[in-house]
């Protein structure tokens, strides 16, 4: 009597595994994007790999003195740059001095700026602005992010599909028995 209710247990179980529905995940993507004294490489991101929950890494490459640059992404798509509602990198530099510990001198020090968007985030395109300070002139270049639906799709057949014998794509084999 164990046995038979082990077995129905398991074979419950078995039952549940093959009828649960399969999840397709996919890894995050980080897209990198490069800030030079010339302007920005990737500037206006438009790629349909970008999706929800994906990340954007801002990175300073400018090596002339004495320039420094912020980011800020209208993350609420309200058209404007709000300090509270929206990103902001804080100041990016070219070089953080370390010390011999291989420490930050300056601990609010950075080089570089993540954002990662919200799995639930709202699909559309995001303003982002690149301000460069040099010597006290400020120079400002306007981009966008396009950040597209996050859809995980399924392999194999649907619920209702039909497959197997008596099938209508199935009668080729059928006629040539």
């Amino acid at each position: 009597m164990r046995s038979g209710v082990c077995v129905a247990m398991i074979g419950s179980l078995l039952l549940a595994t093959l009828l649960s529905p399969t999840v397709v995940a996919h890894e995050q993507k980080t897209l990198t994007v490069i800030l030079t004294d010339d302007g920005v490489v990737a500037g206006n991101v438009t790629d349909l790999a970008f999706v929800q929950g994906n990340s954007v890494w801002f990175r300073m490459e400018d090596s002339t003195n004495n320039t420094t640059m912020v980011v800020q992404i209208d993350t609420n798509l309200d058209g404007v740059f709000n300090a509270s509602d929206d990103f902001d990198s804080g100041e990016l530099v070219n070089a953080c001095e370390l010390d011999e510990n291989g420490s930050l001198v300056d601990e609010t020090c950075a080089v570089s700026a993540t954002h990662q968007f919200m799995q639930n985030a709202t699909v559309g395109t995001y303003l982002f602005w690149v301000h460069r300070n040099h010597n006290g002139s400020q120079t400002v270049w306007n981009h966008s992010i396009t950040v597209n639906k996050d859809v995980h799709e399924e392999d194999g057949p649907s619920p209702g599909d039909c497959f197997g014998i008596g099938c209508d794509g199935d009668e080729g084999e059928q006629g040539s028995e």
